[in-house]
């Protein structure tokens, strides 16, 4: 069974909230449930104003009560500058070996600051150089914005059994739904309104994760030439970093999904500087639904918005 079963996952954006539910039925993952609302503290930022959290809380319970969503059961993500993404290398070791070999480099890259953080790491594929190391994803998230959203979602009457990162749930999102070709390598990009998530996947595989953060007073705006130089110049900085690290094959596509995937210009910028194959992805397209029984005014463009509340109704075991 897969995990998302009366759980309702919450993408709480800077712009917009945006909560879904979703069923199994015959091997075919369904939308049963989505609410989408303003976030009322959009500038809101973790370790800020507690009348921030009061407002997204009752926003939340709001849109659940609009939704018609009953479950209790709450997972959601974080995202942003303050979450550490480390890429280690290691030789070959055991379960046990490989986690006391990653808890001792993670205390010499935390610097002593390791209680202030909550901590896991992931093995990913070995390079095509087959050297003989495993790769290991590490992300340290701050325990008080882990904590925030957790009083975020009590408050609204939830019980919360999971917080991811965006990156991840981005890529796990993109990897159940989309069915690459075995020897393909691609970028994925969330564009939201003020960072972007960025993923390179191959077939059943995630070799690349981290946020373009630009400290963006306002809302991205993808026209002005300044702001998309810095973009460009950052997704050709991931790709040649994944391609330093012993990839033989290169980033061959690049998806585009969030917000500002759905605007015509953007898509021709990028297919135009990068000089790759560009496509906007709306999870949607990969998943049934009846928008007869969705939230009024729900439209199947608005699929573009939910890569990261779909990703995590995706995951595979809740704790």
């Amino acid at each position: 069974m897969l995990g998302f079963k009366n759980v309702v996952s919450i993408d709480i954006g800077s712009s917009l909230i945006k909560l879904v539910q979703l069923s199994q039925s015959g091997g075919k993952i369904r939308l049963d449930k989505v609410g989408i609302v303003d976030n009322p503290a959009s500038n809101f930022r973790p370790y800020s104003q507690k009348i921030g959290k009061g407002a997204i809380a009752q926003a939340i319970k709001h849109l659940l009560r609009k939704s018609h969503i009953k479950a209790k059961d709450a997972v959601s993500s974080l995202n942003g500058p303050s979450i550490i993404i480390q890429y280690l290398k290691f030789p070959p070791l055991s379960g046990k070996e490989l986690k006391s070999a990653v808890n001792l480099e993670i205390q010499r890259v935390m610097l002593g600051r390791l209680n202030e953080v909550e901590t896991d790491f992931q093995v990913l594929p070995q390079s095509e150089e087959k050297d003989g190391k495993q790769n290991i994803l590490f992300v340290a998230v701050p325990k008080l914005m882990v904590r925030q959203r957790m009083e975020t979602l009590e408050q609204a009457g939830l019980n919360p059994i999971a917080i991811d990162t965006d990156g991840l749930v981005l890529a796990n999102c993109f990897l159940r739904l989309k069915n690459l070709a075995p020897q393909e390598d691609v970028m994925v990009l969330n564009l939201g309104t003020r960072l972007i998530n960025l993923v390179i996947l191959g077939k059943e595989s995630l070799y690349f994760i981290r946020d373009i953060s630009l400290s963006l007073e306002s809302p991205l705006e993808l026209r002005g030439e300044a702001v998309l130089g810095r973009i460009i110049e950052e997704i050709r900085r991931s790709i040649h970093y994944h391609e330093e690290r012993g990839r033989k094959n290169r980033v061959g596509r690049i998806f585009l999904t969030g917000g500002n995937a759905v605007k015509l210009e953007t898509s021709d910028s990028f297919l135009k500087v990068l000089g790759l194959p560009v496509e906007k992805w709306n999870p949607l397209k990969d998943i049934e639904f009846d928008p007869r029984k969705l939230s009024s005014g729900f439209t199947e463009s608005k699929g573009y918005l939910l890569a990261i509340a779909i990703g995590l109704g995706l995951r595979e075991k809740q704790p």
